[in-house]
């Protein structure tokens, strides 16, 4: 199975699921509810010989640069 860690998450499922895997997805948040524009991959875990759950959080990846 490819890991797929720090993958952002249609690409992770994509590739997982070329793989033969069924793939479950769980969000988490952070309390404070941060705004993001990528979901990524936190966690990769086997749930099933066919099966693969990933937990996924929003991030926010492009900066706002200030001068």
């Amino acid at each position: 199975m490819t890991c797929v860690l720090g993958w952002e998450l249609s690409r992770a499922c994509a590739a997982l699921e070329a793989e033969g895997f069924t793939v479950r997805c769980v969000s988490v948040s952070s309390r404070k509810g941060v705004k993001g524009n990528e979901s990524r991959v936190i966690r990769q875990r086997q749930i099933g010989a066919d099966a693969v759950e990933l937990a996924c959080s929003v991030f926010k990846t492009e900066l706002e640069y200030q001068e």
